[in-house]
């Protein structure tokens, strides 16, 4: 990943893990919709936003940090999906492979 986000939501044998817990999601009133990976650096931000009356030139570099972290979950979820599509990819063409084996003649193959 590109590495935005000051803390990584990865652990060291790369499985996932929430830094926002889920009281601090609550007590900030964050929705459902946005509790992801990236909530610890939305709750800083909602938090700047509001004590700035929603300035758009202040909270610049939270902003930045909440919208690179966004883009790094959306290169994951990208990455991961072509993993799997590659692997049904695989799968199919071994079950086309048993079901149509390459070293008998055309004529024996059934179509279904």
């Amino acid at each position: 990943m590109t590495g935005h986000a000051p803390e990584s939501t990865f652990n060291a044998d790369g499985s996932r893990k929430m830094i926002a817990t889920q009281q601090q999601c609550e007590d900030k009133n964050l929705p459902l919709s946005f509790r992801d990976y990236c909530a610890h650096l939305l709750i800083p931000l909602n938090d700047c936003r509001v004590s700035t009356y929603y300035a758009p030139w202040k909270c610049m570099d939270e902003k930045h940090a909440y919208e690179g972290c966004q883009y790094d979950e959306y290169l994951y979820r990208k990455i991961k999906k072509s993993e799997q599509d590659e692997a049904e990819r695989i799968k199919r063409e071994v079950v086309i492979e048993k079901e149509n084996p390459k070293d008998r003649p055309y004529e024996e193959i059934k179509l279904s």
